[in-house]
């Protein structure tokens, strides 16, 4: 193996293309994006009302993009956006029915390929596996 892919950065960069393709060939039968399937994972798990603007400061997006992801979630079924009635300027995002159905399975999915890559694991190797995670994560925010 080239020294380069050896190095820690690529062999992270490989495991979140594998990771990436993987989400991708999935999200493929939904006919949806990975950023739109991260948006309806966050509708799913936030507590409480959700405007445009928490989506935007959550993920770092332009107003411009957001509303395309949007637009392009309304159209498919996934999204129903409602005025509020004490607001007409606020627009409350909810899940559609078809779209609960669809982040439960891709969760499935998720914690399936979890357990897969914990099953070539000890425990004790599971608790170290995290640890080292989280300080390569730390060390990385601390820039």
């Amino acid at each position: 193996m080239p020294r380069e892919l050896n190095r820690i950065h690529g062999k992270l960069k490989m495991l979140h293309h594998a990771f990436e393709e993987r989400r991708n060939r999935q999200l493929l039968q939904y006919n949806l994006t990975s950023a739109q399937m991260d948006v309806l994972l966050y509708l799913k798990f936030c507590e409480g009302e959700v405007h445009q603007r928490d989506i935007e400061k959550t993920f770092g997006l332009k107003n411009p993009t957001v509303t395309g992801i949007l637009n392009r979630l309304e159209e498919k079924g996934f999204i129903v956006r409602k005025t509020r009635p004490d607001d007409k300027r606020f627009r409350l995002i909810e899940l559609t029915e078809k779209s609960n159905r669809i982040v439960a399975e891709v969760c499935e999915d998720v914690w399936r390929m979890d357990d897969r890559i914990y099953n070539c694991m000890t425990g004790q190797e599971r608790q170290q596996f995290s640890a080292l995670l989280d300080r390569i994560l730390k060390s990385l925010s601390e820039e």
